[in-house]
């Protein structure tokens, strides 16, 4: 018997080294392309935010101009200022700016089918590459029409979504990015992996912001056109990652090989026409089912769509606190909060505040605390844990916004709120974890197409609401806050009720 068990030893050992090797590549891999996606995600969020404030002032230069042309003859700046500040100037560059920015959300919503299973078949990084090249040529295309705006219309800004139908736009990037990292990372350390990667973003806006403040002190048209060049960085970022979808998971293609070669018969377009309808309705009707079919994916749908609807409404918190506080703010009407900077210097910080409590939660705070919920909890089932404690933190900090008499009080609770920051990672970290490994580009899109609704719905609710409490006296002045609350109440709920299976859960 000793020979023998010395005969397995030596047969196991190397089995066991080289099991240990293969791991050891595999998460140096992980770690790689991390690596290059939290820097490609660097690159295009702060190439945006560069951008994002210069972007504001070139248009309200060029409406400007155009609607007040005896501007070119004046040298007092307050006299120019007082012009460009107008009404008729504000609205106008409110219209181009609020159509730009739903027209800049259509494209992710109507694509996301296609592109989610694109996706699992062609694989994740050509739908990013894809995306970042549609988004950049975007951007490009913005940036001609403003330096011909003598000869090019400033509303043909309103046309150039069109380029996303290139990739899907944003929400299919950032989608595509989280499902790679859920491809090569366990579903222990998935939480983790994806709070780092949405503090990336709020590294990228606490950076650029300043620095894109700084380089307009000398010409807006720098930081616009240096934006774009960063945002390159980010697409070489995209070309240098390595694919993450296994060929063991794509999707079967062979019933459709099989149809194209029966017979010799040429195709006629008609046939090719029916072809492609008969694919979408079965695209359409896999989707269906797979949101629909699975309570689970059912109630994540709604607690995102709410919570995204609900996160909008920090958008008007520039001009809720000077009306609610009497803080000094320009006499324009839907002043976007970037232009209104320079005249609210109070609030300014409030900006601040929020991006280093987001990044203070995602950094430290969860990384300790999911440690922590290890010891008692499995992977799932702690981060089920940590997104609904974080919704509910949300929730009571934007009851004290709503409620505040006082602009420390509401501070106090925009800091609350603040460190439910981790709702959304921690969310789809369970989300990914429900779902077939097959299926992951499905579920980032249906993901995305939630987001993106909530974001076209949030518009419109937060605008009326706070336009309506305007009307109002008191505590009914905090009523865009209060409906923000109600939102994120149908997200704790939709949250709770989320069930992780016995089986997948001793898996986790």
């Amino acid at each position: 018997m000793l020979p023998e068990t010395r005969q397995d030893q030596c047969e196991e050992t190397p089995l066991l080294g080289h099991d240990h090797a293969l791991e050891s590549r595999r998460s140096t891999r992980a770690r790689w392309i991390l690596i290059i996606l939290s820097l490609g995600i660097i690159a295009m969020n702060f190439g945006n935010y560069l951008s994002m404030a210069p972007q504001i002032q070139i248009f309200e230069s060029i409406i400007c101009r155009k609607m007040h042309p005896e501007i070119a003859l004046l040298t007092n700046e307050e006299q120019i200022a007082a012009r460009c500040k107008a009404p008729d100037v504000q609205g106008e560059l409110a219209l181009v700016n609020g159509w730009k920015e739903t027209l800049d959300t259509l494209p992710g919503i109507v694509l996301a089918l296609p592109f989610g299973l694109m996706a699992d078949q062609a694989g994740r990084k050509t739908v990013l590459m894809l995306s970042l090249v549609g988004l950049i040529m975007e951007e490009v295309m913005v940036r001609v029409i403003s330096w011909y705006s003598a000869f090019i219309s400033l509303r043909t800004v309103w046309f150039m979504p069109l380029f996303q139908i290139c990739g899907g736009g944003g929400q299919i990037a950032t989608s595509m990015v989280l499902t790679m990292i859920t491809d090569v990372f366990p579903v222990e350390k998935r939480a983790n992996i994806f709070f780092v990667v949405y503090a990336s973003t709020q590294i990228a806006e606490i950076v650029a912001s300043p620095l894109s403040a700084w380089l307009m002190s000398w010409t807006p048209w720098l930081p616009f056109f240096l934006g774009v060049f960063v945002m390159l960085l980010g697409l070489c970022a995209s070309i240098s990652v390595p694919e993450t979808l296994s060929k063991s998971h794509k999707l079967s293609e062979t019933d459709t090989e099989d149809d194209e070669a029966d017979g010799d018969a040429p195709r006629t377009v008609s046939h090719r026409l029916k072809a492609v309808l008969n694919q979408a309705r079965h695209q359409i009707m896999h989707h269906s089912r797979f949101i629909f079919a699975e309570r689970n994916i059912v109630f994540i749908s709604i607690a995102y769509l709410t919570a995204t609807v609900a996160s909008q409404s920090l958008l008007i918190m520039l001009q809720y606190v000077s009306k609610r506080f009497s803080w000094s703010m320009a006499k324009v009407q839907s002043l976007p909060p970037l232009l209104a900077l320079s005249d609210l210097k109070q609030a300014s910080f409030l900006i601040s505040l929020k991006g280093t409590m987001n990044l203070f939660t995602l950094l430290l705070i969860l990384p300790v605390l999911s440690k922590a919920l290890d010891k008692y909890l499995p992977p799932i089932r702690r981060d089920l844990r940590i997104s609904l404690g974080s919704i509910l933190t949300t929730a009571v900090g934007l009851v004290l916004m709503a409620l505040a008499a006082s602009p420390t009080v509401f501070a106090v609770g925009l800091s609350i709120s603040s460190l439910g920051g981790g709702f959304v990672p921690a969310l789809r970290s369970v989300a990914t974890a429900l779902v077939d490994e097959a299926e992951m580009g499905l579920l980032g899109t249906t993901i995305a197409l939630t987001q993106g609704i909530g974001a076209i719905i949030a518009g419109p609710l937060m605008a009326g609401t706070f336009k309506f409490s305007m009307t109002l006296d008191g505590v009914w002045l905090g009523l865009p806050y209060m409906t923000a609350t109600a939102l994120v109440v149908m997200a704790c709920w939709a949250t709770w009720m989320i069930r992780v299976p016995r089986l997948v859960s001793h898996i986790g």
